[in-house]
């Protein structure tokens, strides 16, 4: 049996379908979650809820700001948030990884991710963030 997660996600995706999968896989794991379903939506919740450890977000999405937008401002408020950004572009993915692998907090995993690694992902970016 795998072991519960622990911690509070944010998950900002605008399509509901996979905002929905992506929630009940998380809380199913054990991770406490709130919703976005854009990134404007996404920086209220952030500004709201102090206690989020993780930020999950897609990449493109509508309403004029991007997910990578909205991760630099999340940044500039709190330098130690955590970020795992999807997308479901593969040469925007690659950009972006080499951009990710210079910064210890954040992630990059291309969609379609599979449901079973995020949790664990998620749970490893939290525990290497606490171990620092």
């Amino acid at each position: 049996m795998e072991t519960k997660k622990s911690g509070t996600v944010l998950v900002v995706e605008d399509e509901s379908g996979v905002r929905d999968v992506a929630v009940q896989m998380l809380k199913f794991t054990g991770f406490n979650v709130i919703e976005a379903i854009d990134a404007q939506s996404g920086l209220e919740q952030f500004n709201q809820n102090p206690d989020i450890d993780l930020v999950f977000s897609d990449v493109i999405m509508p309403g004029g700001t991007s997910g990578i937008e909205m991760a630099k401002e999340m940044l500039a408020q709190k330098p130690n948030t955590l970020i795992l950004l999807a997308t479901g572009y593969s040469a925007k993915a690659e950009a972006l990884e080499h951009k990710a692998s210079q910064s210890d907090n954040i992630g990059v995993v291309a969609k379609p991710y599979d449901i079973n690694k995020i949790p664990i992902l998620i749970s490893a970016m939290i525990s290497n963030a606490a171990a620092e």
